[in-house]
C-alpha cells in the first residue's frame, strides 16, 4: 500500500522505490502509488504530472528487470491535508481539526466550488493515465479529509464541532459520497476501489447509506460506469464481527466478484497481516489485498515468509480459499 507518513506530515511524496519487492519478485500483484492533489495540480487547470510519470517510470524499470514477475500499479491521490492552496482558499473558510499529530487544516471539502475542483482534476488525471496498462487500479478518496477513505471524518470531538460550525452534516457527507462515481467517470478502462464503511450520523451509523453506496458501486459498469470495486481499509480477522460488521455483511449479500465485473479488494488495518486474516478477504470474495510494507517501527509484510506471501497472491488471483 505505499508509505502514507508524507501525508500526516505534509510533505511531498519521493518517488516510489519498488526495490524493497526485490526480494519478494512474483509475490505480490501490485503496488499502490501515493499522490498528494497539490503536488500535482499546484494551480488551476495547471497540472504537473511529473512526481506521479517518475514514479510510474521507477515501476517500469523495476519491471523490465523482473520481466516474469511485473508489477501493477494502483494510484492513491489525496485530498483532505494535501488539497491545493488555491482550492482550500475558494471553497471557503478553512477547518482547523485535531489528528494524533497535532493540528491540520482542511477545506470545506463538501461545497460546490471544492467538490468541482476535485472533478475536474479526476477527469484530467485520468485523461492522461486511463490508457495507461501499467496503471490497473485507482482509489477513489472523494470527498476524504483525515485519510484517504471517503468514509472516514474525523472523530476527535473538538474536530467534529469545527465541522459543524463550518457547515458541514451528515447528509453533506452523503450528498459529496453520491458524486464519487461521478468524479471517476472518466476511467472507463482502469478499475476504481472505494473503501466502504457505515457512516457515521448523529443517530448512530447510517448503515442503509452504507448499502445504497455499495450497490451503486457494484452496479457501475452495468450502468454505464467504471469498473468499480467495493472494498474496505480495516481489515482484520475479526472485522466482519466488529463495529465494521454491516461493511462486510453487505459484501457477502452482494458478492461481487471478478466475473461479475466488480471485484472485492481489503487494506489490512494495520501493519500485522497472518493467515487468519487472509482468509477472511478470500472468504468476501477478496481480488486484491494492500499489505503494509516495512517502516522502520513495524516490519509489515516482511514478517511473513516469501513463499507464504506468493501462495496467498496466487490464491486471491484465482478465487480460491486461503485455509490456515
Amino acid at each position: 500500500m505505499g508509505i502514507q507518513t508524507p501525508y500526516q506530515t505534509g510533505q511531498p511524496f519521493p518517488v516510489v522505490d519498488p526495490s524493497s519487492l526485490d526480494a519478494y519478485a512474483g509475490d505480490f500483484s501490485g503496488i499502490v502509488v501515493n499522490e498528494s492533489w497539490s503536488q500535482l495540480e499546484p494551480s488551476p487547470g495547471v497540472e504537473n504530472w511529473a512526481p506521479l510519470d517518475q514514479s510510474l517510470a521507477a515501476v517500469a524499470a523495476w519491471n523490465a528487470s523482473h520481466s516474469a514477475t511485473p508489477l501493477g500499479v494502483k494510484l492513491r491521490i489525496f485530498a483532505g491535508y494535501s488539497a491545493p492552496a488555491w482550492v482550500v482558499s475558494k471553497s471557503g473558510p478553512t477547518v482547523t481539526v485535531q489528528t494524533k499529530g497535532g493540528t491540520k487544516t482542511l477545506g470545506e471539502w463538501w461545497t460546490t466550488p471544492f467538490r468541482q475542483a476535485w472533478s475536474a482534476f479526476q477527469h484530467a488525471l485520468a485523461g492522461r493515465y486511463d490508457l495507461n496498462p501499467l496503471v490497473r487500479a485507482v482509489s477513489v478518496s472523494s470527498c476524504s479529509s483525515s485519510t484517504g477513505e471517503p468514509f472516514v471524518v474525523s472523530g476527535a470531538i473538538s474536530s467534529q464541532r469545527a465541522l459543524v460550525a463550518a457547515g458541514w452534516t451528515p447528509h453533506l457527507q452523503e450528498a459529496c459520497l453520491q458524486g464519487a462515481l461521478s468524479d471517476y467517470s472518466g476511467w472507463p478502462h482502469t478499475q476504481i476501489t472505494f473503501a466502504i464503511n457505515p457512516l457515521a450520523t448523529h443517530s448512530g451509523p447510517d448503515v442503509a447509506f452504507m448499502d445504497q453506496i455499495m450497490q451503486a458501486c457494484v452496479g457501475s459498469r452495468a450502468a454505464g460506469g467504471p469498473q468499480c470495486v467495493v472494498g474496505n481499509n480495516d481489515l482484520s480477522a475479526t472485522a466482519p464481527f466488529g463495529k465494521i460488521g454491516p461493511s462486510y455483511a453487505e459484501i457477502a449479500a452482494l458478492k461481487p466478484t471478478n466475473a461479475s465485473g466488480s471485484g472485492v479488494y481489503f487494506q489490512t488495518g494495520g501493519p500485522a497481516v497472518d493467515c487468519a486474516t487472509m482468509s477472511v478477504a478470500s472468504t468476501y470474495h477478496a481480488t486484491s489485498v494492500e499489505l503494509w510494507p516495512p517502516n522502520g517501527r513495524y516490519p509489515g509484510f516482511s514478517a511473513v515468509p516469501a513463499a507464504t506471501l506468493k501462495t496467498w497472491n496466487q490464491t486471491l488471483i484465482s478465487g480460491g480459499t486461503i485455509t490456515c
